[in-house]
Order: structure tokens, then sequence, then C-alpha cells
């Protein structure tokens, strides 16, 4: 009888180990010590009774038994305490486990509703394209521009839109991303009803759940006008028909100033040798120091193409700092720019023209004279200067 309890502590203890191990999924390395000793003992008693043979028979006995029980109740008591905890997170914490999963939910649908308002407020467009490249998924400022009422496209319909001669490059420039060259700019065709219309589409690789995934911008270009830089500095400034309404209440404020237009003449230039990006940031670097030295008032300074300005001067000093500029031919006009390791001087030609509070020149004549002084100066091959009206 003695020895079926003896067999009964040793299988139950083996049992509880396992269980645990299968429930929680999870190998108890202490248990497992525990589990070893208590095996251990039983071998030697069972098999090499003769190593205990110098011990008292029935003191042995006992503390055998005490130590197989011992052995069960550690493990019993440890399974029974991971089932509390299971049933005191299900009775006591599962309300705060649903508070919690509610906040996280509507944290994630505050997030969600955020990211979809903000694509209404961008000018350009946004494109998703599938991990596979199956398919993309445009905005609404893209499907406008394409003329579809599709917001999913999939890769197939979607070239089919793309310009014959633009579609190798195009598929070149986004199947090549990978974690070194994560990002791309891609100039292309795409066809806008009837005719193609330019785009310039800049992309971005991320990876999620291990799989590859791209997000770009797109943006048409008006190629009848200088498109955008993407710079600050030049895209912020007001055009031409701002100046013509400043111009207007100038005049009827009755003010003196000088209406000064200026061509960046050798941009042209610095475009071929060195590429367009570098010929904006000159022009930006160039137009920062003009706002500094005569333009810190706002509609003060005007882009009228992509290379010629239009400058109001009202302080006398100021024109004054100018025309001593120009007379001497200083770094003031001449400037002399660093762009990463490119180093240019940008030569402009100015052409001002004067206007007085009694002046009978209509707004039209004023920028058109301002513009024939301008040719004159670029024609000079003296002077990168010519003055109407004034000194």
């Amino acid at each position: 009888m003695i020895d079926v309890i003896y067999y009964v502590i040793i299988f139950l203890t083996w049992f509880l180990f396992a269980s645990s191990i299968i429930i929680y999924k999870k190998l108890n390395i202490w248990k497992l010590i525990v589990l070893i000793l208590v095996y251990t003992i039983v071998v030697i008693w069972e098999f090499f009774p003769n190593i205990l043979q110098d011990f008292n028979v029935k003191y042995l006995e006992e503390i055998y038994l005490l130590i197989l029980i011992f052995g069960l109740i550690i493990m019993a008591v440890t399974f029974r305490r991971k089932i509390q905890v299971t049933k005191n997170l299900t009775d006591y914490d599962f309300f705060e486990l649903e508070k919690e999963l509610d906040r996280v939910n509507k944290a994630s649908d505050l997030l969600r509703k955020r990211f979809i308002y903000s694509i209404d407020l961008l000018n350009e467009g946004l494109v998703f394209y599938e991990s596979d490249y199956s398919g993309l998924y445009i905005t609404d400022q893209v499907k406008a521009l394409i003329n579809t009422d599709q917001n999913q496209l999939t890769m197939d319909e979607y070239l089919a839109l793309i310009h014959e001669e633009d579609k190798k490059q195009y598929l070149q420039n986004i199947k090549k991303m990978n974690d070194k060259l994560s990002s791309f700019e891609i100039k292309y065709r795409i066809q806008a009803g009837e005719n193609y219309a330019w785009v310039i589409e800049k992309g971005k690789m991320f990876k999620h759940n291990k799989a590859e995934h791209i997000i770009s911008t797109f943006k048409p270009v008006n190629l009848k006008l200088f498109p955008d830089t993407m710079i600050e500095e030049l895209d912020s400034l007001p055009y031409e028909d701002d100046l013509t309404k400043t111009l207007s209440i100038l005049r009827k404020e009755k003010q003196t100033f000088y209406l000064i237009m200026l061509h960046l003449t050798n941009i042209p230039d610095i475009n071929k040798r060195f590429g367009r990006d570098v010929g904006n940031l000159m022009i930006a670097e160039y137009v920062k120091n003009m706002r500094y030295h005569f333009a810190r008032e706002k509609n003060t300074l005007f882009r009228i193409t992509g290379i010629q300005f239009a400058l109001i001067i009202k302080d006398e000093l100021k024109y004054q700092n100018l025309h001593r500029a120009l007379s001497s031919g200083g770094d003031l006009i001449n400037l002399k720019l660093n762009i990463g390791g490119i180093q240019q001087i940008i030569y402009p030609n100015l052409g001002v023209m004067k206007s007085d509070p009694w002046s009978k020149v209509n707004i039209n004549d004023l920028i058109s004279l301002s513009n024939k002084a301008l040719e004159e100066a670029i024609s000079d091959n003296k002077n990168n200067y010519s003055i109407f009206g004034g000194a």
C-alpha cells in the first residue's frame, strides 16, 4: 500500500509539472530543478539502495516520503497560484482592461481621422502603393487630374495612363526601392483628359510587418509658368498681379517710390552646368539677401518670371545704398554664393523706374518703362543697370 502511495505522489508531481508547461506555455527553471531532485532521490531509493545502507532505514523512509510530499505540494501550490492570477485578471481587472481597450481604439480612430482630414489640406495628391506593386490607392487630388472616378487602381490601369516614352523610367524608379535607396523623385507625363500633363512624384519607402510599402506625393507642373521650387523663400513670393495692386495703392497714397526690375542673368547658365535644383537654391539665397537689405516690408519683392523679380523701394536711404552698390559694382548686388561645394557669383541686371506723387504715368506704363530700362541694362556691355526718371 505504501508503494502505491509513493507511485501516486511521483505521478502527480510529474503530471502537475507537465500540465503547467502545456497550459502556460512556459518552462519554469526552478520547478524543473525541484522535479530533477525529486526523481534523482526516487532513482537512488529504488535502484541503488546500497548507497543508503549505512543509514537508519526507518528514519530514511520517513524523510523519503516527506521529500516526495514536499515536491508534490510545491507543484500543486504554484499551479494553483497560476490559476488564481488568471482568475483575478478575469474577475477583478476585466473592466479596467475594457476601459484600456476602449481608450486605445479611440486613439487609433482619432489618428486615422487626423490623417484623412490632413490629406484634404494638402495641395499635392498622395499615392499609396501595394507592397507587391499590384495596384495603388490615389487621393482625390490625383483622381481629379487624371479624370477617373476610382481611388483604387491596378498597376496596369495606372501604367496605361502614363506616356509611352515615360513608362520604363517610371517602373525602374518605383521598383528599385530598397533599404539603401528609400526615396525617389520622378518627372513623367500622365494622361489628363485628351492631353498629357507633366507631374512630379516624390516617394518614400517604409516597412510594415516585414512588407515594403511606398507612399508618394503627386504634383502637376504648369510648364507655361515657372514651376514651384518647393523652396519656401521663393514659393511664398507674391506675383505680378500682386505687384499691380501694390503699385495702385502707393499711387493713391501719393508716395514716392522706385520700381526696380531685377533679372538674374546668369542663372540659366548655372542651371545648365549644375542642374535646376542648384539654380533654384542660388535664386533663393539671392532673394534672401535682397529681402534683408531692401525688402523687409511685406509686398515689396515680387516674382515676375523664373529669374525676374520686381523690387519696390520707398525708403530713399535704401535706394541710395542700392545706387552706390550699382555704381561701384560691389558685392551687395553681385553676390558670391555657396551651395554645398558649388561657389558661384550671381550677376543681375537691373532696370530702375522712379515714381513721384505728381507723375502722370499710369500703372501699366510704369511697369512697361521699368521693363524697358531692364532691357537696356541687359544690352549694355558696360553697366548692368539702367535708370529712368531718377539719379
